[in-house]
């Protein structure tokens, strides 16, 4: 191949037009039906033959090709041709083909037709075999342009002369495909020429970031022809995703190019894994099982995939770095199996008071077993308050302890049957519970620093309403009905920015607005209006020159509004921006990401002269007004990510600005390359290109410690876990494929085990949740959080639709997240976006013992509407039915894998009109031919329609649009399936990251992928969870000890029989609840509450100060630092739950499946001895109308989990659960999923489905 080029003694200079992209037809004109040649066909042979001796009575002297060869040099034009896969191929014959695929993956048989012309000779030529192709221009510093030859077949075999074809103009219907050809093979050029330029082995793809532009308008900054080309690249100065497009070809053309050693020796090469070279070595696989800890392999030997684990343990010398790790951050030690301990019995009694503190026990009735399921031992509950009666009796207020096989962990294996879990469900509005009833009193260990394996020990509170379990407070030991109720003014000062709740087309939705003043007396706040700049005032943005408009930002106004404070729902952030930055386009980072995460931005004001009203830039904010702060941390984690994949979890959780990841895995190698090509510093990175076992035993060896981090360098972990072993889609879950992916759940937990991070975050699919037909016993979810909890972790699990955070997705995710113990929990994020309440079916987790439902999908008003599914393409050009492969402004809008010409047609037949229409709706119009019509089954359910007002259905590993289990996978309006880069927009992957392999490798990729805008705002919340943790927890995992971490004195700390007797608090009224007792009988302010100081309430992360405190030199949640305790576990139950709605109040929709429906709860007054003790209370959600002040105020006092589910006290009046319960035991699997592995099993126990 001859790649230089032959030099014409006539090179003309040509400038080359913008590239438009509609190709008018995907086949050779000689290919449609009756077609006769505008001349008669003349032969090859023929023709070469007239044109030799044309040449040699032209030429005189002959001129040579310069090679070894010494052929003469023969140069034909080749005016109005075409370029097509030959008619022998079988499934792809006369389909056209620009030339830079010739060889590109694979050497393709190609023809080409046209007038091939020398002088005054002309002919015709039909499908001519084509052999080689060459470029002229490499090395020339003047001229950007390039020449491109063809070389046919019968052409390479002369003896004597060396032939080519010179392209000119190419026919109408090839010249797109010309085009491109021509744009990409002066982009080789320029890459080349760089390339050459450089000292080998110096240059890397993220040189083509800002490097390589600079390089080319140096030579080339004033040449019309270079503007020309530039122009169709959209003035683009970063060039990796249009290199690594092409990288094959590129290749190719340096390879057979004469300084090809030099060239090939740079590492772009192996970086973007061209000819399947690599930047990172691939670690061999030895481990064929999957290796776990001990602690994690006792939980899941008895799994059904456990048979494919492998226990090992870590050397001496790690297991010494992990026994360190857990003292410093203060998980408790396993006691010795040797030590003598107390006996775990329950003490009557007799004659004694039942005392604040204690630890009662009692037996649950017929109704409460009727409940609870298989409830054959004692109840266990925390005495918080008690009260003499008039006959001697105590009333006890109390709160529920539960057992491990109450809570979400249910049946799943767990290592600790002594272990017991304060809840944050008291008896407060359920029938009495009198001294009476008291079976005796148990001792317990409070936070233990040892285990102790006969005793009964309580490290962590369950949050009953996300099922979630925290570091144990001494805060925790009072119910929020018995607190004192805070004030808004503890709250929200003048100058915060927060939500407002208001109709608009008659639907809730939240406004951003700023508070100016708050009426305490009349319960109302004086806002300032922020008008929204897209929304409200493009118009008037249009005459202030304004374009491309973010939903995000705003407008200040001078106009002011008094409103109930019961509107105002939660903080946003609103950060200034300068004329110069909105004019150069300099948005902050995460105010730039349309309103995800609460985040906006305001850079203009609205004045009115007269009745005109106008938009000016604002120089500054008032001084009033608080601004939003920078998210970043001044000392971010270090991260580890497992089955890493394109690295969309990674790059999420590090723009939420806690967190760097240093170590990657994955045995992918262009996924790990992917990830390598976007990390802002991959030469910091350590990135194993391997399997997890193989890492994993490296870790517990102490081994490769260039790829492998020591114990005590990783702050954090995240895993996307293989989700093939759960899908939905997967038909065989018993098949060894699916079990080996299965296993790998307990991966996250080993990792866990043996690094001891700070943090950790796990994904994988809803259906994880789901029992399988068999194995009713046996829940993943619930074996994975049984495992975590029972080494010390904080743990919370929910499910994150894509599209409640700014996707144009229908991808559900359950995330799971855990905190070291004392440390602030990872809370789920707020929604931002929402679909319309039709639109959102119900989803949970699954079902618990006493038949409640727990991880539910939320529904609330957001500030947005979801994001359509149209918008992944605008500002896309129409790429017709995507056969060019090649979009020189987006290189990667291409389609991946090309369909077939049938395949096309028929795609050509689906209407666009009504929306998301398929083959069924086609076929039953009659628009599909006899010859195109799919006799299978299920085709109707095949060839569909996105709904472009709609959502992107889930984006899978591989796109086929005859799959009829995919969803719908065709665009909206064009004849097409949707491109790579539409599929990475809807991912969440930015326009200008590269993404490493062949389009089908990218699809992969891409469908692998945690969506970023799920990832990103899991981000943010990691970032709110690290700054409110104490500065004693750096990066480096240095903390205060353990006993300053969770020790405090143990209530039920008993000596013997010596009693410890609580003083009464007099601060609270107990409204009377029994007829006889004496008129000296305690009123709730009488009851006896523990000792000790105030209760410390937290403040929502974000609250504001006091006009005269400085935003800017504080940082993220300064204002925290005035209500935090010195503790680094400062959660407490009133920040878990508050007492009110943390959201708009309306019809909260949670519950969307047959037969899941909350019933309505008669009123209070009748809650009592009909009413089951711990039975769920559920009522509907109060309307605006009906939301207290306080209820509003205490709702925006949130920390951890209780921003998500506003439950209040327990005396609130949400749609919330607030009894006991336990956990999953029934199969849950949602009726809209798309398909299930199995048919669910209905099986009615205790009266329930």
């Amino acid at each position: 191949m001859r790649r230089q080029g032959p030099k014409s003694e006539n090179t003309t200079r040509r400038s080359q037009p913008t590239i438009r992209l509609s190709a008018t037809s995907d086949f050779a004109r000689s290919h449609v039906a009756n077609w006769s040649p505008p001349v008669p066909i003349t032969p090859e042979s023929d023709a070469l033959r007239g044109f030799k001796s044309e040449w040699n009575r032209k030429s005189g002297q002959p001129s040579y090709d310069g090679r070894e060869s010494g052929k003469k040099l023969l140069i034909v034009e080749l005016q109005d041709f075409e370029i097509y896969r030959a008619p022998t191929s079988e499934k792809r014959a006369y389909e056209l083909i620009s030339l830079h695929y010739l060889e590109i993956p694979i050497a393709k048989k190609l023809c080409f037709d046209g007038f091939v012309c020398l002088g005054a000779t002309k002919h015709f030529v039909h499908a001519v075999p084509i052999q080689d192709s060459s470029i002229e221009g490499y090395g020339d510093q003047e001229d950007p342009n390039v020449t491109t030859y063809i070389q046919s077949t019968l052409a390479a075999k002369d003896t004597v002369y060396d032939i080519w074809y010179k392209l000119n103009q190419a026919a109408p219907r090839y010249r797109e495909f010309q085009k491109s050809f021509i744009w990409v093979a002066q982009l080789g050029k320029h890459v080349i020429d760089y390339l050459g330029s450089q000292s080998a082995g110096s240059i890397g793809l993220n040189h083509f970031r800002e490097d390589f532009y600079t390089y080319i308008t140096q030579q080339f900054a004033r040449c019309p022809d270079f503007e020309s080309w530039h122009s169709a690249f959209r003035y683009q100065t970063d060039f990796r995703v249009g290199v690594n497009a092409y990288i094959e070809y590129f290749y190719n053309q340096a390879f057979n190019l004469p300084n090809s050693r030099q060239l090939l020796a740079h590492p772009l090469w192996s970086e973007c894994t061209a000819k399947d070279l690599t930047a990172i070595e691939p670690q061999e696989k030895v481990i064929e099982q999957t290796i776990a800890t001990p602690e994690v392999f006792s939980c899941f030997k008895d799994m059904y995939f456990g048979g494919q684990l492998r226990k090992q343990r870590p050397v001496e010398t790690i297991a010494i770095d992990q026994e360190r790790r857990k003292r410093k951050l203060g998980f408790a030690k396993r006691g010795s199996a040797q030590q003598t301990t107390r006996p775990n019995v329950c003490r009557p009694y007799g004659n004694s008071l039942v005392k604040v503190g204690d630890i009662v026990a009692l037996s649950p009735n017929e109704t409460d077993s009727t409940v609870w399921r298989n409830t054959n031992w004692d109840w266990l509950a925390y005495v918080q308050a008690t009260e003499l009666l008039k006959n001697g009796v105590q009333k006890l207020f109390v709160l529920w302890i539960y057992r491990h096989h109450e809570t979400n962990i249910s049946t799943a294996r767990y290592p600790y049957e002594n272990e017991v879990f304060l809840s944050d469900n008291c008896n407060c509005t359920e029938g009495e519970l009198l001294s009476t009833d008291i079976k005796g009193r148990y001792n317990v260990d409070w936070s233990p620093t040892t285990i102790d394996t006969n005793h009964f020990f309580i490290r962590q509170t369950y949050v009953t309403q996300p099922s979630a379990f925290v570091t144990v407070q001494s805060s925790h030991k009072t119910c929020t009905c018995l607190r004192p109720k805070s004030s808004p003014e503890e709250t929200y000062y003048r100058g915060d920015t927060v939500y407002m709740a208001r109709a608009l087309h008659g639907t809730q939705i939240l406004d951003p607005v700023v508070i100016q003043r708050i009426d305490h007396a009349n319960q109302t706040t004086t806002i300032r209006k922020l008008l929204r700049l897209k929304r409200d005032c493009e118009e008037l943005a249009m005459k202030a020159g304004r374009v491309d408009l973010a939903p995000n930002e705003l407008v200040l106004t001078d106009e002011y509004e008094v409103v109930a404070l019961t509107r105002i729902q939660r903080r946003c952030h609103i950060k200034f921006v300068s004329k110069s930055d909105i004019v150069n386009d300099r948005i902050p980072f995460t105010y730039n990401r349309g309103g995800a995460g609460d985040l906006w931005f305001l850079a203009m004001g609205m004045i009115t002269k007269g009745q005109e009203k106008s938009l000016v830039f604002l120089r500054s904010l008032p001084s009033s007004f608080h601004e939003g702060p920078d998210m970043t941390s001044s000392q971010p984690l270090r991260g580890m990510s497992l089955f890493s994949g394109g690295g969309s979890l990674d790059r999420g959780l590090e723009e939420g600005g806690a967190v760097v990841f240093k170590f990657a895995v994955d045995s992918s190698e262009h996924a790990i390359h992917t990830l390598r090509a976007n990390s802002k510093n991959p030469e910091a990175m350590c990135l194993f290109c391997g399997y997890v076992d193989d890492h994993f035993n490296a870790a517990l060896n102490g081994s490769r410690p260039k790829l492998v981090p020591r114990v005590g360098h990783v702050d954090l972990i995240a895993a996307g876990t293989p989700c093939p072993g759960f899908s939905t889609m997967q038909r065989n879950f018993l098949s060894e494929p699916s079990l080996e992916n299965a296993s790998h759940i307990t991966t996250f937990c080993s990792y866990v085990d043996l690094y001891r991070p700070l943090y950790g975050v796990l994904e994988n699919v809803v259906n994880m949740s789901s029992t399988r037909v068999g194995y009713e016993n046996q829940n993943v979810l619930s074996q994975v959080v049984a495992c975590l909890v029972s080494i010390g972790y904080q743990c919370n699990q929910y499910i994150m639709d894509a599209w409640s955070y700014g996707s144009a997705q229908q991808r559900s995710r359950l995330i799971l997240t855990i905190a070291a113990p004392g440390l602030e929990p990872i809370a789920q994020p707020w929604h931002t976006h929402s679909r319309l309440f039709e639109d959102t079916a119900g989803k949970s987790l699954g079902r618990l013992p006493n038949g409640e439902r727990y991880g539910q999908r939320e529904y609330y008003p957001t500030p947005f509407a979801h994001i359509p599914a149209s918008t992944v393409s605008n500002g896309l050009p129409d790429i017709g039915t995507g056969v060019i492969q090649t979009c020189i402004p987006f290189p990667d809008h291409r389609v991946p894998g090309l369909p077939t010409r049938k395949q096309r047609a028929l795609i050509k037949c689906i209407p666009r009109q009504p929306p998301g229409c398929g083959y069924r709706e086609a076929d039953q119009r009659g628009l599909i031919p006899t010859l195109l019509r799919d006799t299978r089954p299920d085709a109707g359910r095949a060839y569909r329609r996105i709904k472009a007002k709609g959502l992107v259905p889930c984006i899978t590993t591989g796109l086929a649009s005859q799959n009829s289990h995919n969803g719908a996978v065709l665009h909206w309006d064009q004849h097409r399936s949707i491109s790579v880069l539409e599929a990475r927009r809807t991912q969440g992957y930015m326009d200008q990251e590269p993404i490493i392999g062949s389009l089908i490798k990218q699809y992969e990729i891409v469908g692998n992928g945690v969506d970023r805008k799920v990832a990103f705002a899991i981000g943010l919340a990691l970032l709110q969870a690290v700054r409110e943790n104490d500065s004693g927890f750096t990066a480096n995992g240095t903390t205060q000890s353990s006993t300053e971490i969770i020790g405090f004195p143990s209530d039920t700390a008993l000596k013997s029989d010596q009693e410890v007797v609580m003083m009464p608090r007099k601060s609270r009224t107990v409204q009377t609840m029994h007829d006889d007792r004496s008129s000296s009988t305690p009123s709730k302010k009488d009851a006896k509450l523990p000792d000790g100081p105030a209760h410390n309430f937290i403040q929502a992360p974000t609250l504001s100060q006091p006009s005269g405190y400085d935003p800017q030199s504080t940082g993220l949640f300064y204002r925290l630092s005035k209500s935090l305790t010195s503790s680094i576990g400062r959660l407490s139950l009133s920040t878990m739950v508050s007492s009110g709605p943390a959201m708009i109040p309306t019809s909260m929709k949670r519950n969307r499946e047959d037969g899941i429906e909350d019933s309505t709860m008669e009123s209070e007054s009748h809650l009592s001895e009909e009413r089951p003790r711990k039975q769920p209370r559920v009522r509907e959600r109060p309307s605006i109308d009906n939301t207290t002040a306080s209820e509003a105020e205490n709702s925006s006092r949130n920390s951890v989990f209780s921003h998500r589910h506003s439950r209040g006290s327990s005396t609130s009046s949400s749609k919330t659960r607030q009894t006991r319960h336990s956990g999953l035991s029934v199969e849950f699997v949602p009726k809209n999923w798309n398909r299930k592995p199995e048919s669910e099993k209905h099986k009615r126990v205790d009266g329930r489905v």
